[in-house]
């Protein structure tokens, strides 16, 4: 599998990490945009701020990284740009997205309230969807509008779940933040209706590529292998989450140290679906 962790790769971690962070900082304030600390948004105090012009560099990189990676791959300069933009297919989903990656960017560099919460979801949901126009369901030409979707639903989903997550821990560490019960509260019901979606939609993608599919064949292609890998993932994360939805239905704040684990194991779920996302589906 190393020879998948290529430029491209690296450019689809950047890009989903950046979405995912700018779809949880818009669900998190979208939800409580009044939280305060002190006499600060507590959304825009120094943590959640820093991790935003993060995502928002991610973003950015991410775009540029696939422009010049395709140029690299097609053995094109930078004099052929316009021709691969203006008459391609692959130029046309990049356009797409590059857009939508710079709304994105610019709504995550703005201070956080109702109105501008709800921009910069907007703007991660076409992140989201533009997200399909260079992957397989690009490819997809029995239903390719329904593939994107279920694309674009799956990093919503899970955006809301693992972003939300972050951004959660972010402001119930920023000092005088008197309501972490209500975060993490407010988080917990989030998670409890996203998590079924990320795993419906990932399901349905993975059906939909699959289908017919014999088991030693999928499991014998590299596309295959990563499918089970992140699926093995996905599992520690939901039996670490569950176990932290209890402490909070109990009155108690999670482990910090299990939380963190879990952004972990959820950052590696991003590789490898950076790396998924790369490789070829056995039968195609």
């Amino acid at each position: 599998m190393a020879e998948l962790l290529t430029l491209a790769a690296v450019a689809r971690w950047l890009l989903y990490a950046g979405a995912l962070v700018a779809v949880g900082r818009g669900t998190v304030a979208f939800l409580d945009p009044e939280w305060k600390a002190g006499a600060r948004s507590v959304h825009d105090a120094a943590g959640p701020r820093s991790v935003a012009r993060l995502a928002a560099v991610a973003l950015l990189g991410a775009v540029a990284l696939l422009l010049w990676g395709q140029l690299t791959a097609l053995e094109m300069t930078r004099a052929d740009i316009p021709v691969l933009l203006g008459q391609t297919s692959w130029g046309l989903g990049w356009s797409q997205l590059a857009g939508a990656s710079a709304l994105a960017a610019v709504a995550l560099l703005l201070p956080m309230g109702r109105t501008t919460s709800l921009l910069l979801l907007m703007a991660a949901l076409g992140v989201a969807v533009a997200m399909g126009g260079l992957g397989h369901a690009a490819a997809d030409e029995q239903w390719p509008i329904g593939a994107r979707l279920l694309d674009a639903m799956h990093v919503a989903a899970m955006g809301a779940w693992i972003g939300g997550l972050l951004c959660t821990v972010l402001i119930v560490r920023v000092p005088a933040f008197p309501l972490r019960d209500a975060a993490w509260r407010t988080f917990s019901r989030t998670a409890t209706v996203m998590a079924p979606v990320t795993l419906a939609s990932g399901v349905g993608s993975a059906a939909r590529l699959l289908l017919g599919t014999a088991p030693a064949a999928i499991l014998a292609s590299d596309y295959g292998r990563l499918l089970v890998l992140k699926t093995v993932l996905a599992a520690v994360i939901l039996f670490i989450g569950a176990g932290e939805r209890r402490r909070i239905a109990s009155g108690k704040m999670p482990e910090s140290r299990r939380v963190w684990v879990e952004l972990g194991v959820a950052g590696a779920v991003l590789l490898v679906t950076a790396l998924l996302t790369g490789s070829e589906p056995p039968g195609e």
